[in-house]
């Protein structure tokens, strides 16, 4: 069963153009989940493109230290 919780307004149809209310242009749409295509997502629109990776300058190891002797 699909949960939805919303905040301001959503477009009656996923997926299509949704104008903003001035006429100034639309909506940008992204959906955003923590196992791509699966599970569980958020479709958010923006007023603005959502930000972009266009770069990776350096990697940070996040390995946790402690429990390495019980992995």
């Amino acid at each position: 069963m699909a949960l939805y919780h919303r905040l301001g307004k959503i477009p009656h149809k996923r997926h299509t153009q949704f104008e903003k209310p001035n006429g100034s242009g639309l909506y940008y749409e992204q959906l955003f989940g923590t196992i791509g295509f699966d599970g569980m997502s958020s479709l958010m629109y923006h007023t603005h493109r959502p930000t972009m990776v266009r770069d990776v300058l350096h990697e940070t190891d996040l390995t946790p230290k402690i429990a390495l002797e019980r992995n």
